[in-house]
């Protein structure tokens, strides 16, 4: 028996190695399980920008973290608090770095939109969830609700709708507050449909708040309006803004700007040249000393001028017409607009110069003009347009490489001289530079009128 017994008896040594072994596992296995216990909590949050105030509305959520409820018992709120909004479902997530550690936790739960109707400290209701077995409550969590005291002189709100330069939605409605409104978030009624913001912030400088809220919308027009929103319980209204122009009319609208533009032009370039046009062209030239013009001539020598100021008008009308639908101001169109104007003017003093007839003095007799003049018609190719006892009109035919339309020429006798000029084809298309053509065409003419030399190239 004795043998039998030391055989099948471990040794102490043995026995008290496994003890240990196993006590030591058990230790690990509870510390995990503490961890674990300890990462999960069923707690309340207050979703607010300022301090609390009666008559605000605030969002309380009530979240368990790192775990998934079976039930739940629901807070029971009392007199002093009122429900605007509620339960509703919650889930978020969230990352921290603790001591080095990165930690990651997820939370679930329901929220309330509450009001507090009086000042003073107030004590938040628990709730409770079951996860399996065990039941978690939120701890003691009290408040302190300050007095609704706004001065209603110094508050200012203002709502305004821009037209987005791109993204994901066309319309941004920005409510501007110097106080926290008591809804927090405001609401807004956008066509019929009730918003809440996409987007807030709070910013303090110097002792002045300034509260932010921005919705997003994609509607091609609108109709915007606050609702419901009230200070220390006191409403205040907000002017509603309204889409003036929907996309289509936008566009009719910068088109009507364009007609108006031409019929002003028209007008006064018809007012400008009534007796321009029907004045004989000879007669003119030795009163004025420059080129007259009929409507349609101006059209086509102020061409660049007139191109230059209608984009003016559209650029400007597109920026007028921006910031009276929306609200919003292009300032690249509005600076173009204004670019334009200047370059209008300088082109247009620069094709005035243009009109200004040059004096030739000659001794040659009529007679003898026609005769130097039919031979470089015949020479360069021109055609004369007209032979007269007091001028001589001829135009170029110009070359496919040619980078004019052609010129006109314009001879007017006088005693003892001559007054040329050469511009280019006003019967044609605009031309903003004759590239030295026509001051060839007037160095001919003078060449031609004061030497006895042979016609040159």
């Amino acid at each position: 028996m004795k043998n039998k017994g030391n055989i099948t008896r471990p040794p102490v040594s043995s026995m008290q190695i496994y003890c240990i072994l196993i006590s030591a596992l058990l230790s690990v296995v509870r510390v995990c399980a503490s961890t674990t216990a300890d990462s999960v909590y069923f707690h309340i949050k207050a979703d607010t920008m300022r301090e609390i105030r009666a008559g605000q509305v605030v969002e309380l959520t009530y979240a368990l973290v790192n775990a998934q409820f079976d039930s739940v018992s629901p807070p029971v709120f009392n007199s002093s608090i009122e429900v605007i909004e509620g339960p509703k479902s919650h889930e978020g997530s969230s990352y921290a770095i603790i001591n080095g550690v990165g930690r990651k936790s997820r939370e679930s739960g329901f929220s309330y939109i509450v009001q507090f109707r009086q000042s003073g400290e107030v004590e938040l209701p628990s709730a409770s969830v079951k996860v399996g077995n065990r039941t978690y409550t939120t701890p003691e969590c009290r408040v302190t609700v300050h007095p609704a005291v706004v001065d209603m002189n110094k508050l200012k709100c203002s709502l305004k709708v821009g037209r987005m330069a791109g993204g994901y939605a066309k319309y941004c409605a920005t409510l501007t507050c110097n106080a926290c409104p008591d809804q927090n978030p405001p609401l807004l009624s956008i066509n019929g449909k009730i918003f809440r913001p996409t987007r807030k912030s709070f910013s303090i400088s110097n002792g002045k708040e300034e509260y932010v809220y921005e919705y997003f919308f994609n509607d091609d027009s609108y109709e915007v309006s606050c609702e419901e929103l009230t200070f220390g319980g006191k409403p205040y209204s907000v002017k509603p803004k309204k889409g003036k122009l929907a996309g289509a009319d936008f566009l009719i609208a910068i088109v009507v700007a364009g007609a108006l533009f031409e019929l002003a032009w028209w007008l006064a370039c018809r007012r400008r040249y009534r007796e321009d046009k029907d004045a004989l062209l000879a007669e003119f030239v030795l009163e004025k000393k420059a080129l007259p013009l009929t409507v349609s001539w101006a059209y086509t020598h102020y061409g660049v001028s007139h191109t230059l100021l209608l984009f003016s008008v559209l650029f400007l009308a597109t920026t007028g017409v921006a910031i009276y639908t929306d609200s919003l101001f292009m300032s690249v169109f509005f600076w173009l607009g204004i670019a334009f104007v200047p370059l209008a003017y300088l082109s247009y003093r620069h094709q005035r110069r243009k009109l200004d007839f040059q004096s030739i003095p000659t001794t040659l007799d009529e007679q003898a003009i026609y005769d130097r003049i039919y031979n470089l018609a015949a020479t360069y190719d021109w055609d004369v347009d007209h032979y007269g006892e007091d001028c001589i009109v001829a135009h170029t035919n110009p070359a496919i490489w040619h980078l004019t339309w052609g010129e006109q020429i314009f001879i007017v006798f006088d005693k003892g001289q001559v007054w040329v000029n050469s511009v280019n084809d006003l019967n044609k298309r605009t031309s903003p530079f004759s590239f030295g053509y026509a001051k060839r065409n007037v160095r001919r003419i003078r060449d031609a009128l004061t030497q006895s030399a042979a016609i040159r190239d």
